[in-house]
């Protein structure tokens, strides 16, 4: 056997997030941890058996009738290839299976264009286009061969792994979903995991599961925090159709810090403790809440703090007391500001001094009415800044708790909550800090019921920021 048609066998890493994907299917498939580990015999064999499942579809009228898994999957992925020609309901079972084995058929040496192959740079077997390749690099850019041009020249190795992609990936309601990081440990067990489900769904004649809202975040989420090694990289979510009808291809980044964070959730004895808090303060009427929090995370990962403030001043209304979750919930909140959020230790441990501060100030007085004005200055249309000014006259004129310093608000503090882009973002961070300080204290407001009622109207309305409507969902 020659170099090059070791070459042809040897699968390699590249660039392209799809066939790293697939590249780690082959090794799950041959029962290995990396691509670099398969034997040229043992990459003959997944190919074997990825043909030999696509041939299982020769006998099977329909993509909805049982043994149909990949015959479906197939209009998804390769529309118009060897499993799904146009005169397939022509074509027998045996010219079936003889249309699936030639369109997998590795090229002759002498069928080779003699340039590059596209994704590693070694000898391609041929040209290749969007029977193989299940998309570029976004819609935009279609895996589909212009006038003139002859495809995209891929050795086999790598056109193989496009192959694998779907082994790769959650295969339902006509797309391809699919996890992808940059570190090669979790991405060897996150598809090994999917590869496992997906043969077990080819297998399966169970009804097909309707999914919930953001199932897909939710999954990568739950798979996340089920890792138990540290991640390097972020992680991305890959959701794509090659379908003729309809291409799509949209691609999510969980940032590595979110990632980390997320499993340090199910690690971290503080953290773990308050996560169903977090999961419930991320609920909306339609959406549960650990899919919001998997939501949230991937798209705006500053609303689950939003969120969660605005949740505890919704507690706020519905009790009118100081909501007790704000304890177990000061670990997340604190480690995601940090550690998520950017936000400085320094800046955070600030916040919190300047919390406990507020809190001595409303905790020494049980009536209603001066929480009630904490309230109403952070919640939309509130002056934040017009209470600060205000209180600290009477901090300065009154007693002070004994240790505690003359000025209630330092210059630093004011810069936190009243400039530069995170001034939003620290202002709920104080909000929920005193809440926590508070309950710490055990402090309830005691007054008449029309005094309570109005502590609860206040806490009621939406928190200020720079776009309230869209994150007081």
């Amino acid at each position: 056997m020659t170099d090059a048609l070791i070459e042809q066998r040897t699968v390699v890493l590249t660039a392209s997030t799809l066939q790293r994907i697939g590249a780690f299917a082959i090794a799950a498939l041959a029962e290995r941890s990396h691509p670099e580990q398969l034997s040229v015999d043992e990459f003959d064999k997944v190919v074997e058996l990825m043909t030999s499942h696509l041939q299982k579809t020769a006998s099977v009228p329909k993509p909805a009738d049982p043994g149909g898994f990949w015959l479906a999957a197939s209009y998804a992925l390769w529309p118009n290839s060897g499993i799904n020609p146009t005169i397939r309901g022509r074509q027998t079972a045996a010219q079936r299976r003889e249309s699936i084995g030639a369109w997998r058929r590795r090229p002759e040496e002498a069928e080779w264009p003699g340039v590059p192959c596209a994704y590693c740079d070694r000898a391609a077997c041929g040209w290749f286009g969007k029977v193989d390749i299940p998309l570029g690099a976004s819609v935009e850019y279609r895996n589909t061969t212009a006038p003139g041009q002859n495809g995209t020249p891929l050795c086999f190795a790598c056109v193989a792994s496009l192959w694998a992609f779907p082994y790769g990936a959650d295969l339902s309601g006509g797309r391809a979903a699919a996890i992808h990081s940059w570190d090669d440990v979790f991405l060897s067990r996150m598809t090994r995991i999917a590869v496992e489900r997906t043969l077990s769904a080819a297998e399966s004649s169970a009804a097909k599961v309707k999914h919930g809202p953001y199932a897909r975040e939710l999954t990568v989420l739950q798979r996340v925090r089920s890792y138990d090694r540290r991640i390097h990289a972020g992680v991305e979510l890959i959701v794509l159709s090659n379908s003729n009808k309809e291409q799509s291809l949209r691609v999510q980044e969980m940032t590595q810090p979110s990632a980390q964070w997320l499993r340090t959730t199910a690690t971290d004895t503080e953290r773990r403790a308050g996560y169903g808090a977090l999961v419930v303060a991320q609920t909306a009427k339609s959406v549960p809440g650990e899919a919001f929090l998997a939501k949230r995370v991937f798209d705006h990962p500053v609303d689950v703090l939003y969120r969660t403030v605005n949740y505890l001043r919704e507690r706020l209304s519905d009790k009118g007391s100081v909501p007790g979750e704000s304890m177990v919930l000061a670990p997340l909140v604190n480690s995601y500001c940090i550690e998520v959020l950017g936000m400085d230790e320094k800046d955070v441990a600030q916040i919190g001094e300047l919390a406990q501060r507020l809190a001595a100030l409303l905790g020494q007085d049980s009536r209603p009415g001066p929480f009630r004005d904490f309230v109403r200055a952070n919640a939309k249309g509130g002056d934040l800044d017009g209470w600060f000014r205000s209180n600290s006259v009477t901090w300065l004129l009154t007693a002070r708790p004994e240790g505690m310093p003359q000025v209630l608000l330092s210059t630093r503090e004011s810069r936190l909550l009243f400039d530069g882009d995170g001034r939003w973002a620290h202002r709920r961070l104080l909000f929920f800090a005193v809440i926590e300080a508070l309950a710490a204290r055990n402090w309830k407001p005691k007054g008449s019921p029309e005094e309570l009622e109005e502590l609860a109207a206040e806490a009621g309305k939406p928190a200020a920021d720079h776009h309230n409507e869209e994150h007081s969902r």
